[in-house]
């Protein structure tokens, strides 16, 4: 097996959430090449302020035959792309079709008239990023609760037990029953999690490699977010089954060849598991000033649709990308 890799940058329209500034953020695709001549193409994308390794450590510790759960999963894209390319078609046929949430980066980018266009383009959910300003996003949250459409908080585990019960409480009669679960409230701590739950429906998200899965007897939340770009989707979709889960599946913020396989695998889960797979959140390549990749790709409302091309697409500018060959050490 030969894998090249392709360094990208990606610049953020504004800050993406409470632990992330709008810096430009460093990634690599990859191209992997097996010995029975299928090539695939997968994205590579680190998120250090969530936890991860760098993508200069990442790829110095491929070289030295090491793979992290990240690169792991990158490989496994790879290959699911290879193979579809090699049957000579889209990885978006294999599934059923999944609407994807709204994603707010910074409800100050709201303009007048936006959540009511939202919904005629038949948006359901919205997902917002929470605790920079809980004042000001509560306030929010009324203005979203009025036009109807669903709700999902992520706090990215900022924060306690004691600030969430805070903010939940304050919150008007009119927005907590449109509010369909809160990811991450604050850290992972089984029992305060237990009590979040009875303030609102609970994700796990960014903790996930906190739960001591063998020991649990109840879950302590309610629905589990898969991010295929780190998460062995297998085993997360067991865990789901075993506790009665529900799964929402999102991209990782990352590169439209990173977004176009999360939703590809969204979609595959949800023709196969039905109602237990949620709404996707794979619409986040509007968070980046748009690039010849992001050009490639047309969503119709909460929808995105196939990119032309085999596998995941993007067949001519893939090609046309300089290429280097990781060399093993």
């Amino acid at each position: 097996m030969k894998i090249f890799y392709s360094p990208y940058k990606l610049k953020p329209l504004q800050s993406l959430n409470s632990v992330a500034m709008a810096a430009e953020r460093d990634g690599a695709l990859l191209k992997v090449e097996w010995p029975d001549g299928c090539v695939g193409y997968s994205d590579l994308h680190p998120w250090p302020e969530l936890g991860d390794a760098s993508l200069e450590t990442q790829l110095s510790d491929l070289r030295r035959g090491r793979m992290s759960n990240q690169v792991e999963q990158s490989i496994w894209f790879s290959r699911r792309d290879a193979q579809a390319r090699k049957n000579k078609i889209h990885l978006f046929d294999s599934g059923e079709k999944i609407k994807n949430n709204f994603l707010l980066s910074d409800f100050r980018q709201i303009k007048p008239g936006f959540l009511d266009e939202l919904k005629k383009e038949g948006f359901s959910t919205l997902k917002m990023k929470v605790g920079r300003n809980l004042r000001e996003e509560a306030e929010m949250l009324t203005h979203i609760a009025a036009v109807g459409l669903k709700i999902r908080l992520d706090f990215n585990a900022v924060g306690s037990w004691s600030i969430f019960e805070r903010f939940m409480n304050a919150l008007p009669l009119t927005v907590r029953p449109l509010i369909e679960y809160v990811e991450d409230p604050f850290p992972y701590d089984p029992k305060a999690w237990v009590e979040a739950r009875k303030l609102a429906k609970v994700a796990l998200d960014n903790q996930y490699h906190k739960v001591q899965w063998d020991q649990l007897n109840v879950a302590p939340f309610d629905v589990l977010v898969i991010k295929p770009a780190k998460m062995d989707v297998d085993k997360a979709i067991a865990h789901c089954e075993k506790w009665k889960l529900k799964a929402a599946v999102t991209s990782y913020m990352d590169h439209p060849v990173g977004v176009t396989h999360a939703l590809a695998v969204a979609m595959e889960l949800k023709k196969k598991h039905g109602d237990m797979i949620l709404e996707a959140g794979c619409l986040t390549h509007r968070l980046y000033q748009m690039d010849s990749f992001a050009a490639e790709l047309s969503t119709q409302g909460p929808f995105l649709l196939k990119v032309k091309g085999l596998g995941i697409g993007f067949d001519k500018l893939l090609e046309a990308l300089p290429w280097h060959q990781l060399k093993t050490q």
